[in-house]
């Protein structure tokens, strides 16, 4: 071609105006809009709409007054179908077209993100203003806020309900746009082949209009609903590029059948067919996908499914002197309709219809749904039985003593989903770069056009139409944006189904790093009852038996690596017998109630002065974890990077615990590190596909093999690829269900998992006995603690992990009151604490409690409820 300077430097001068104006609107500084007080004058709100975006973008708040957001989402589809607070552990459902509301305590000033599920669509709440004195200690930041109550299973229906009707409508879609489309498509490509080989009338480009614009308006209308208001709302996503990239074409395409001679000869084609076929292969996408994504959630899923939905009511108000199993004697019922306190018969075979203690009869129990423990257990008169566990032999009588959204059930769906909302570190790379992304191929999609209609060859406007559409199309920033949501949301449900419950991403992705374990051996290892008569120096035992797979766990543990410590009240003797029958390589005996969290606050600082020492950065498993029964173990479980909670999934543990093991076997720790190596190798596997799609795509649409081989991308392909690119992430991360999790609890070595927990050595007395082959263990006796220590934590500062949940399910410990003025109980941990200025104090329903340290005072926060109840 001929060069011309005039008009290349008017193409780049052109590209580089629009790409300042880009720059500009995305990034420039947004006007929050102001919030306004409700009627009563004791709470702020303010609407926040869902339609492509969220309008406004940007709340502001004031500081230290309750907060509810109303979300009026006004479309369907998977994407905005959540508002997720990560900072706040928050993840509210947003049925489509309908209002939610979601109810946020008062709050600190900062910056509080959200985003919708696919962490495309996002927000700011800014809490501004200085508050009321207390504020920042009544909420602090890992304060959890609520979402509309819901039950979950009827969450999950709803849930269900939307997507099968998202899923119809798209095949719908998709049924239309093949048929319109398919015609064109053929007709063109045969065209190109070979011009004799169909009539002149069927490449006329109007026909070609007739049968696309149907495609370009109705089967696009969900893509273009959703992509032209992202734009508008400065939050672009794939929907936006989608709809920029098939506009210019179609708009292209159509003047070229109106006023074909204003576009120079070589450019006069129209391109209707990459339109329609564009369109109808992201439609194909989004079906693919979202039939996709319902088994993200399946293991969870089948666990709310298995509630059944009728119960039988008891129709006597006592099961004495009744012939209970008579079916005159009881009526069936709703499950909904079952209340607290009514009783409930329940048969050979028959699934537990609701949480309750058995008042009559006994039988053996299969609660693997809850646990993961395969093995029935047998339980009689006065015992707990959970909801949806199944009868394998008996018959009994229960009473409901919890219903609906306050079961383990739910609160194991509740806590999952939770987790959901929190993200992992490993994400944040992937949640920065998706910040710039959509704007990024803008500037790339102006600066190829412009090149190529100042520097191509001929004919330059096709060439530059044609990879610009490109680049718009084959981008996938949602890829970014799946890559990590996805793994950690089947990981989630994988681990609830095996009775291992994780409350966030971060103890996910943390979970592979451990490197030392620390147990504590009362109700952990052993399954020893204190006497009422026990005290710390002189203990006694009904029986003091080690646990079934203790020490599989600690040998598979030892295997892998991983120091094992124990933490034990008892004399030398005691704690050294226990030890070396289970193998733990070092014992700590005679330690006081107020000592674990010292000799686990040992241990990180030991390690990080010797990383210190020796100048090198942090093994990649220096982790230390503590295994409790979650009583006098609490600020332990509190102080150490990863806190694993021993219940039976009934504890306040639920929902403040890092990680929870529902059947009390510590093979559990296994499976929760198996959980988390294999969670982050499907994030790996994610991420690499992700960036490597787009850093390899985005450039071949832009031309830069041409000068090579003559060849460039038709929309078509791009099209194609980027549809399929976000169903490869969900199929990948699906792929997780099949994850054994299970391997190496026996004792045996996983060679995908072997040296997972080699950590660094610390040079001390605790830290630097190497994992022996043997299991004699070092012994040593605490002298270092005694009985006048008050706070919880005694060195919150040599914490290295800035953990998202703390662990504390009622430290049982009783300390002398003060010596005198006014006292009161610290309604988390019991103890009695002094009335007076210094007090930690936090208000609750205009009532303020007192509290012996920052760490119960920040679990009330939590929720304060469930400590007053």
């Amino acid at each position: 071609m001929e060069f011309n300077l005039f008009s290349t430097a008017a193409a780049l001068i052109a590209a580089a105006a629009l790409t300042w104006l880009v720059l500009r609107f995305f990034f420039g500084a947004q006007k929050a809009t102001s919030g306004a007080m409700d009627a009563s004058g004791k709470r702020q709100t303010a609407t926040i709409t869902v339609k492509g975006g969220y309008s406004p973008a940007v709340v502001s708040m004031r500081a230290g007054t309750p907060i509810t957001l109303t979300f009026d989402r006004q479309e369907t589809g998977e994407c905005t179908s959540h508002v997720v607070f990560g900072d706040l552990g928050l993840d509210a459902m947003l049925p489509g077209n309908a209002v939610t509301d979601v109810e946020l305590p008062a709050l600190p000033a900062g910056e509080y993100p959200f985003a919708c599920g696919m962490n495309m669509v996002h927000g700011l709440l800014k809490v501004e203003g200085n508050a009321s004195a207390g504020t920042d200690k009544l909420y602090p930041l890992t304060a959890s806020a609520e979402a509309p109550m819901l039950d979950s299973a009827e969450a999950e229906r709803r849930e269900a309900a939307e997507r099968t009707k998202e899923i119809t409508s798209l095949t719908r879609l998709v049924a239309i746009g093949t048929v319109l489309t398919l015609p064109v498509f053929i007709v063109t490509m045969l065209h190109m082949a070979n011009p004799m080989l169909v009539p002149h009338w069927m490449v006329n480009p109007w026909l070609q209009a007739i049968l696309i614009t149907p495609v370009m308006f109705y089967c696009g209308h969900p893509i273009h609903a959703v992509g032209f208001p992202a734009l508008a709302h400065r939050s672009p996503d794939m929907n936006s590029l989608v709809s920029l990239g098939t506009s210019a074409a179609y708009l292209y395409s159509l003047v070229t059948c109106v006023a074909p001679q204003v576009f120079p000869e070589g450019s006069r084609e129209p391109y209707f067919e990459s339109v329609g076929v564009v369109i109808t292969l992201v439609l194909v996408g989004r079906l693919l996908e979202t039939k996709a994504r319902e088994g993200t959630g399946k293991a969870v899923q089948s666990l709310i499914k298995l509630r059944p939905r009728t119960a039988h009511k008891l129709n006597a108000a006592s099961p004495e002197n009744v012939e209970w199993l008579n079916p005159a004697n009881f009526t069936d019922m709703d499950i909904d309709t079952i209340a607290v306190g009514d009783l409930l018969v329940v048969k050979n075979g028959e699934r537990v219809p609701t949480d309750g203690i058995i008042v009559a009869g006994n039988a053996s129990i299969d609660e693997s749904m809850i646990t993961g423990e395969s093995k029935p257990v047998t339980k009689t008169t006065g015992a707990a039985v959970t909801g949806a566990t199944v009868l394998l032999k008996g018959d009994l009588v229960m009473q409901a003593t919890q219903v609906g959204a306050n079961t383990v059930l739910s609160q194991i769906a509740a806590m999952v989903a939770r987790a959901q909302a929190t993200k992992a570190p490993v994400q944040q790379l992937a949640d920065r770069i998706a910040r710039y992304f959509v704007p990024a191929v803008m500037v790339i999609a102006i600066w190829t056009f412009a090149i190529w209609i100042a520097l191509g060859p001929a004919p330059q406007l096709a060439h530059a139409l044609i990879t610009a559409v490109s680049v718009l199309i084959i981008a996938c920033p949602c890829a970014l944006g799946l890559a990590t949501p996805l793994s950690v949301t089947v990981s989630l449900g994988l681990g609830a189904t095996n009775g291992v419950l994780v409350t966030s991403a971060k103890a996910l992705e943390q979970a592979r790093r451990i490197g030392t374990v620390v147990f504590d051996k009362t109700g952990t290892i052993t399954r020893g009852v204190a006497d009422t008569t026990a005290d710390w120096n002189k203990p006694s035992y009904e029986q003091d038996t080690v646990k079934e797979g203790s020490p599989e766990a600690i040998a598979a543990l030892r295997a892998r690596g991983i120091r094992t410590v124990m933490l034990s009240g008892d004399k030398a003797e005691v704690a050294g017998r226990i030890a070396r029958e289970v193998g733990i390589d070092t014992v700590i005996c005679e330690v006081k109630p107020d000592g674990k969290a010292y000799w686990i606050a040992k241990l990180q600082r030991e390690r990080d002065e010797n990383t210190a020492t020796s100048g090198s950065s942090r093994a990649p498993h220096d982790l230390i974890a503590m295994v409790g029964d979650g009583i006098n173990d609490a600020p332990a479980l509190a102080q150490a990077d990863l806190g694993i909670a021993i219940g039976t999934g009934t504890d306040v543990a639920m929902q403040s615990a890092d990680v929870t093991l529902m059947s009390g076997d510590l093979r559990g720790v296994i499976r929760t590190i198996n959980l988390s190596n294999a969670t982050m190798r499907n994030i790996r596997e994610n991420l690499g596909w992700a960036f490597g799609y787009n850093i390899i795509g985005i450039p071949i649409a832009a031309g830069v093999l041409y000068p090579f081989t003559g060849w460039l991308l038709s929309p078509m392909i791009a099209g194609l690829a980027m549809a399929l690119s976000s169903v490869c992430l969900v199929l990948n991360a699906n792929r997780l269900h099949g994850a054994n999790i299970n391997v190496d609890i026996a004792g045996g070595v996983d060679d995908s998992v072997k040296g997972a927990g080699d950590s660094a050595p610390v040079n001390t007395d605790i830290t630097n006995n190497s994992v022996s082959i043997t299991h004699e263990p070092t012994v040593i006796i605490d002298d270092r603690t005694t009985l006048n220590h008050t706070n919880h934590v005694t060195d919150q500062s040599n914490n290295p992990t800035n953990k998202e949940n703390t662990m504390d399910m009622g430290m049982h410990m009783h300390h002398n009151a003060p010596a005198d003025g006014e006292t009161a109980t610290d309604p988390v941990c019991g103890m009695t604490v002094a009335v007076n200025d210094d007090a930690i104090t936090r208000e609750y329903e205009g009532k303020s409690y007192y509290f012996c340290g920052e760490h119960c005072a920040t679990n009330f926060a939590k929720a304060p409820q469930i400590f007053l109840s």
